[in-house]
């Protein structure tokens, strides 16, 4: 079984000085998405599906619509793979309906409706939720198994300065990555983009994101784009 873990908003700088061994794996560094004028999360994941730049479609359907935008497996590197699960990944599968909740949260702890701690409650719940559903998806025999988790970088938008709350939070993601390696398949672990501190808020940070795979293959700054034909060729 070929394992991805997709993780928002990984900042590569935390995931070294934090020490996520289970992270880094074997291989690891920086992608390189210089190429796209910002790094939108949808945009960025679907191109990494698809093989190819897809902003321009994606940004000319509005930054409403946008997060509807949904590949086929047919346009995706699934099709390389005889049986596949993908879970809450955007550009194809996304969960919507945390999306909205997110934003609406978000909207209302700059509005001072509620604390940082009513903000974080829900989306660590759905974080626990899908934590638990991938670890009883690595017992079952899939070819492919995706699993996107975003509670890096929604809860790094509002604590990404604040490194002792942010270090467990890539603590647990540390933990799931251990949990995957454990079945000794090969894996691939990727972030869209890394996250900046802007006080004790956080934002993406454009020109890089993360990765790192099992098989110690050195990817040197790859585009993202560039990982769907490893993941097909290399991975399986």
């Amino acid at each position: 079984m070929t394992i991805i873990i997709g993780i928002d908003g990984l900042e590569y700088e935390y995931v070294k000085e934090f020490g996520c061994k289970d992270l880094m794996q074997k291989s690891f560094g920086k992608t390189n998405i210089e190429e796209y004028e910002e790094p939108r999360t949808i945009v960025l994941w679907s191109s990494f599906l698809a093989g190819q730049n897809l902003e321009e479609k994606i940004v000319a359907m509005g930054n409403e619509k946008m997060w509807d935008f949904a590949l086929k497996p047919e346009e995706t590197f699934f099709k390389h793979f005889e049986s596949f699960k993908a879970v809450d990944v955007p550009g194809y599968n996304y969960g919507r309906e945390q999306h909205v909740l997110e934003r609406e949260m978000l909207k209302k702890f700059f509005a001072e409706e509620i604390t940082v701690e009513e903000f974080d409650k829900p989306v660590f719940d759905y974080h626990r939720k899908l934590k638990e559903q991938f670890f009883e998806d690595l017992e079952k025999d899939y070819d492919l198994l995706f699993y996107y988790f975003n509670a890096a970088d929604v809860l790094g938008h509002l604590s990404f300065g604040m490194k002792s709350k942010m270090k467990l939070i890539y603590q647990d993601m540390n933990d799931i990555a251990a949990k995957a390696a454990a079945k000794g398949e090969p894996m691939l672990i990727l972030s869209d983009h890394g996250m900046k501190s802007v006080g004790r808020y956080g934002d993406h940070q454009e020109g890089y994101g993360f990765w790192s795979n099992s098989l110690g293959k050195d990817l040197g700054n790859p585009k993202i784009t560039e990982l769907a034909e490893f993941v097909a060729n290399e991975m399986k």
